[in-house]
């Protein structure tokens, strides 16, 4: 009778331990999974983040060419009487080589288009057009280089967009399109009702100030 009652005892205590074992592997692998999961989510919110980031820096750059267009912008304009107006931005040689921009066109048609530079606040044409060093860049600015759009007459309103095609000295032409066109203030140039170049004041003509809004 004790030898049957010390077995049953021994039985009870084999089972009672085999259950602590599989409870403590089930602890350990829940804890593991957990560890897992953790460090998944935490790599796919960092890929996510990654990726947004540099989603948001394309998204400045316009254009798939040689040479691209950061944060390009055409300053809009709503006066007929104005008959020009600028186009700004940041220019990206994209190359191991410069690259010489000449001239260029817009898909607002019938205009003259010309590349300007600003000394001692009176803009002029550029002669033998921007370089745009390899793999630098070169910014166009007001009351500095620029690109000009003269001689045209209908309004260009803010919230459109403009396609731009540069020209280089290599007789290349690249495609920058969907340039926003957006109001900027004033810049530092005067223009003239017939669209010619002035000194840089302010108060220097009545004429002077109307121009203002087209660049």
């Amino acid at each position: 009778m004790n030898k049957r009652y010390a077995l049953a005892i021994a039985a009870a205590a084999a089972l009672t331990l085999g259950a602590c074992s599989n409870g403590g592997d089930d602890a350990a692998a829940t804890t593991e999974t957990s560890a897992t999961t953790s460090t998944s989510s935490a790599t796919s919110s960092a890929t996510t983040s990654a990726t947004t980031t540099t989603t948001a820096e394309a998204a400045t750059m316009q254009g798939e060419g040689d040479i691209q267009l950061e944060n390009g912008t055409v300053r809009a304009k709503t006066d007929p009487e104005t008959m020009m107006t600028g186009i700004f931005g940041v220019l990206h040689n994209t190359t191991d080589k410069d690259i010489t921009v000449t001239g260029f066109t817009t898909s607002l048609g019938g205009a003259r288009y010309e590349l300007h530079e600003t000394v001692d606040g009176v803009m002029r044409e550029v002669e033998g057009g921007f370089v745009i060093p390899a793999n630098g860049t070169f910014e166009l600015k007001p009351g500095a280089e620029h690109m000009m759009i003269m001689d045209y007459a209908p309004e260009i309103p803010a919230g459109e967009t403009v396609d731009i095609t540069l020209e280089t000295s290599d007789g290349e032409e690249i495609e920058i399109p969907g340039v926003a066109v957006r109001t900027m203030i004033p810049g530092f140039e005067d223009y003239g009702e017939d669209g010619q170049m002035m000194g840089h004041s302010m108060t220097q003509s009545t004429a002077g100030e109307a121009g203002h809004e087209g660049h």
